[in-house]
């Protein structure tokens, strides 16, 4: 707890917003009441477009459009609402008032992976619950970068060079930031309600060596989603300018085993992304 406390000085853990507590508090009654959840988020503009963009994308593949937030709860699901809620609630929470380019590149990088992440995990047949998980880790993971940025406008400079030497995302902020978006992303995550699986996974999702030596099956599925995800999503290019990706080199075939894939399949998968309009590293 001290080395938390040490590596939390200068920062502020964003609260979960007022509107995700009252969903929150809907999905935990013994009757949800849908109709109030859909009100509670057509309270909030950000959050109501975007779940009916969402609904409506080439994902679900739906001939006709949905138009009201109550459709699109009714279509999605209590759960999956509540992930899209946070989505934008996290990102309006973290990028208050900030127009800076690489805040701009994190979330649509967050996104990017997040939508690839439930996609891999609907293809490769897990159940909606491992979705949603992965949805929201391609989301949370990253939270703590913004925290740092925020802190020092010098981050994405200072990671580029590191990377580019490379060396870990994590050694090289904790040598210049005397903290890492791994603990910080953990403790957004764990504020902000999510399960202890997925607080797991981000607080060690740059340390497959430790989170993978567990015996938690469903830890180990999930960050295997995740790291494919932003492998496809090229986030080392995306937000730093940088094509080296030493951990991905690494790992792969760990990380491939614990969903049994081949090295060979991951230009299908990323094929398979192609066909529901999802750039990878692979599109031309």
């Amino acid at each position: 707890m001290s080395l938390i406390e040490n590596a939390l000085q200068g920062f502020t853990i964003p609260p979960q917003p007022q509107v995700l507590r009252h969903i929150q508090q809907q999905l935990n009654s013994p009757e949800p009441d849908l109709n109030r959840i859909a009100a509670l988020i057509a309270l909030d503009i950000g959050t109501a477009g975007f779940t009916l963009k969402v609904v409506n994308s080439a994902f679900f593949g739906l001939r006709s459009k949905i138009t009201s937030v109550e459709q699109a709860c009714r279509y999605l699901g209590l759960n999956r609402v509540v992930s899209l809620a946070r989505s934008v609630l996290l990102r309006f929470t973290l990028e208050e008032g900030r127009q800076d380019a690489f805040s701009k590149k994190l979330w649509n990088n967050a996104l990017h992976t997040a939508n690839l992440a439930m996609s891999l995990a609907k293809h490769l047949n897990f159940d909606q619950q491992t979705q949603d998980d992965c949805y929201s880790l391609g989301l949370f993971r990253n939270a703590g970068m913004s925290l740092i940025s925020e802190q020092n406008n010098q981050y994405a400079a200072i990671m580029q060079r590191g990377l580019s030497e490379h060396l870990a995302a994590s050694a090289i902020e904790e040598q210049f930031f005397q903290t890492s978006h791994e603990v910080l992303g953990y403790l957004v995550a764990e504020s902000w309600g999510l399960t202890d699986t997925l607080c797991n996974v981000i607080a060690y999702h740059h340390s497959p060596t430790l989170l993978l030596a567990t015996d938690n099956e469903a830890e180990h599925q999930r960050f295997a989603i995740l790291k494919i995800a932003e492998y496809l999503s090229g986030e080392s290019q995306q937000l730093f300018g940088v094509s080296i990706d030493p951990e991905w080199q690494n790992h792969q075939v760990t990380i491939l085993e614990v969903l049994d894939l081949e090295p060979l399949q991951i230009p299908e998968l990323a094929e398979m992304m192609h066909r529901q309009e999802l750039r990878t590293i692979y599109s031309v």
